[in-house]
């Protein structure tokens, strides 16, 4: 698989990221923890495990640079493909999901920040082909009662962005041993931000 695809678009997702700000912050109350750790310039894997419609716009809102974000099912279902490709999203394309990554590739050759929303398409390729840091974000009171609906307005939304982690790739990036391993890596990322996201919340 490579990744002769055009990127998606930088001005989409910068534009993406004001007006999410806007309307968000006026919608709920949107709590951003650890965002610097996001920084403003080179490639970055951002993954988060939420399922709910607005996992995409949370990260527009709160990351302090343009992000792309991959979308979950929820949003490949409610919001047209011409809403994501102008917020410099990108949908999902079956399920194999082969052009999707083949689009978050090109973003992050481009070096530019990729959002993977959900748990479709699998993380454990795009990091062992790259090499990317990779971001866990937490997504914490952003559903409401099935995915496809937002939180009731004024709720408490919190992201959490942990600081980013170099996976050790070992073996062919090609094999499915390799990303299978790479992938497990990322999913005990994501637990281990979970559990402490939780933990801060309580407290």
């Amino acid at each position: 698989m490579t990744s002769a695809v055009e990127p998606p678009s930088w001005t989409g997702a910068a534009n993406a990221r004001n007006l999410a700000s806007a309307a968000l912050r006026m919608t709920y109350r949107v709590r951003a923890h650890g965002a610097h750790h996001v920084g403003t310039s080179g490639a970055l894997l951002m993954v988060t495990r939420c399922e709910g419609v607005l996992a995409g716009a949370l990260v527009h809102a709160t990351a302090p640079r343009p992000v792309h974000v991959v979308a979950n099912e929820a949003m490949d279902r409610a919001l047209p493909e011409r809403a994501l490709s102008a917020a410099g999203d990108i949908r999902l394309t079956g399920p194999a999901a082969i052009l999707t990554q083949r689009r978050a590739l090109a973003a992050l050759h481009d070096e530019r920040a990729v959002v993977v929303a959900g748990s479709i398409v699998p993380v454990g390729y795009l990091v062992a082909v790259t090499g990317v840091a990779v971001m866990p974000v937490v997504l914490l009171g952003a559903v409401g009662r099935v995915p496809t609906d937002p939180p009731r307005p004024r709720s408490r939304i919190d992201v959490f962005f942990a600081p980013p982690v170099t996976l050790e790739v070992s073996g062919d990036p090609l094999r499915t041993t390799t990303r299978s391993a790479v992938a497990e890596q990322v999913r005990q990322l994501l637990a281990d931000a979970e559990e402490l996201a939780s933990m801060r919340v309580v407290q």
